[in-house]
């Protein structure tokens, strides 16, 4: 006597199936979103747009991300001993000198912000001098 019957081992397998097909539907939208995400917080990071500096970066990431120097940074932060926190992400950063994080990182895009206006003419007449990125010369 067998211990389940062929139907049932059907409707069972069907379910199965079914789960499988919607786990994997599930993931795929989600893998999308993912990348979509991933492209738009790309795409303001590459034009500079200073809402999307995170916890997870140093002083020196954002310096060379936002290109501004990390002296002004340090200096903007009041950090007297930057060699000691070269390394140190915003959010460890925080903690040490008992900032709120949010506290933090907006003081860091205004520093960015002021930077960017305080040097505007230079910066605007350097990318002016290189050309447009698509006539620039690749250096071999």
């Amino acid at each position: 006597m067998p211990l389940l019957s062929t139907r049932t081992k059907l409707v069972v397998t069907g379910i199965l199936l079914c789960v499988a097909l919607g786990a994997t539907i599930f993931c795929a939208v989600q893998t999308v979103q993912a990348i979509q995400r991933f492209r738009e917080e790309h795409a303001l990071t590459t034009s500079g747009d200073v809402r999307t500096i995170r916890p997870w970066m140093t002083i020196h990431d954002i310096s060379r991300v936002y290109h501004v120097p990390e002296n002004y940074l340090y200096k903007w932060l009041d950090i007297a001993n930057p060699q000691s926190v070269r390394h140190a992400t915003l959010n460890s950063l925080a903690a040490r000198y008992h900032r709120s994080l949010d506290g933090l990182i907006g003081d860091v895009q205004n520093a960015v912000r002021t930077y960017r206006k305080e040097h505007q003419s230079y910066l605007s007449s350097s990318r002016n001098a290189q050309g447009p990125p698509s006539l620039r010369r690749r250096e071999t």
